[in-house]
């Protein structure tokens, strides 16, 4: 699986503000499944849906620990790990701006044709509470085995 196969992703977020409003997304879209050693990776284009058009994101999923990096127009890179907190700096136009994202729960169940993964996490920025965001990927091959050769 070295190059990589085609498969097609279901990607849900849904994003609560400290006000308790949800704002929920859906997105289907075709990706590509990666896997090197114990770690599984995902990458697909982001499209207007999600707000970020011109965006690739690719996401690493280990044993304890899902990673999620963005390239092109918006980048960003967030580390969901557990009882861990991760904090992230960005520069704005504004200033710098501090994001610290806390996982509170974190799944994955993935073989080479199918899986799922998932991930909750409680956001602040610069130390204010900012809501809670939920992150839900399911993939599966592209067709019947066969019709896509990477």
């Amino acid at each position: 699986m070295d190059g990589g196969k085609k498969v097609i992703l279901s990607i849900r977020g849904n994003q609560v503000n400290p006000e308790g409003e949800d704002n929920k997304i859906e997105l289907i879209t075709e990706g590509r499944l990666y896997k090197k050693g114990d770690a599984y990776y995902i990458e697909y284009e982001e499209s207007i849906i999600s707000g970020m058009e011109g965006t690739k994101t690719l996401i690493m999923v280990e044993d304890r620990r899902i990673s999620l990096e963005r390239t092109g127009a918006h980048e960003s890179r967030f580390v969901f790990e557990k009882g861990r907190k991760y904090v992230n700096y960005y520069e704005t136009p504004f200033g710098n701006l501090e994001m610290g994202i806390f996982p509170t729960r974190i799944d994955s169940d993935m073989d080479d044709s199918q899986g799922k993964l998932g991930v909750k996490y409680e956001l602040d920025i610069s130390g204010k509470y900012a809501g809670s965001n939920e992150l839900m990927v399911s993939y599966q091959e592209n067709g019947p085995q066969g019709l896509f050769k990477s």
